[in-house]
């Protein structure tokens, strides 16, 4: 895989030398900010609110689980995916000590939900890497981070972190519950 690098080409441009492309991150940070609104996220938002708000768009439930050794030995630290025939998705996070760090990880796998990607049938040798998690027998759909662009992972990491900002904003609401005005002076 080659190195990324960039180009600056003033505040809102920069050129991947790799692909020779023009990346608009303004463009796709307002792309994000759209599409969050979209799906009308339930205010003061938290953590737990926004899984379950998820868990009502995919209609079903969303188990977040810590990732296997093999994952993580293989490059890859946070994965979404669903097998066949259960009720529930999965998405699996590199360990960390860090709550925030650990959030980022599912708000990106949230963004491809938001994006509506679409999964693939992994092959037995992928799954392989979640064994003993998942039966080698079973069909698993999942995204397979080599066969998505960059701007692809680009667009669910700014929706990522569209969904970071609104816990951050709401964070101090959340934590007190909502306005009442009991106790204050009006």
């Amino acid at each position: 895989m080659s190195q990324m690098r960039w180009i600056r080409l003033g505040e809102t441009q920069r050129i991947d030398t790799r692909i020779g492309s023009i990346v608009n991150y303004a463009a796709r940070q307002l792309r994000a900010q759209q599409l969050v609104q979209e799906i009308d996220l339930p205010r003061p938002l938290n953590s737990e609110i926004l899984h379950h708000h998820m868990e009502q768009i995919r209609t079903k439930k969303i188990v977040v689980v810590q990732a296997p050794q093999g994952m993580l030995d293989s490059g890859i630290c946070a994965l979404w995916l669903e097998v066949a025939g259960e009720e529930f998705e999965r998405i699996y996070c590199a360990p960390t000590d860090s709550a925030v760090h650990r959030q980022q990880f599912v708000n990106h796998e949230f963004g491809h939900m938001i994006l509506n990607h679409k999964k693939m049938i992994m092959p037995a040798d992928r799954v392989a890497l979640l064994a003993p998690l998942i039966p080698m027998n079973a069909i698993v759909a999942a995204l397979s981070r080599n066969s998505f662009t960059d701007e692809e992972e680009a667009m669910a990491e700014a929706i990522g972190d569209e969904l970071a900002m609104i816990l951050r904003k709401d964070a101090s609401q959340s934590r007190r519950g909502a306005e009442t005005g009991f106790g204050q002076v009006l």
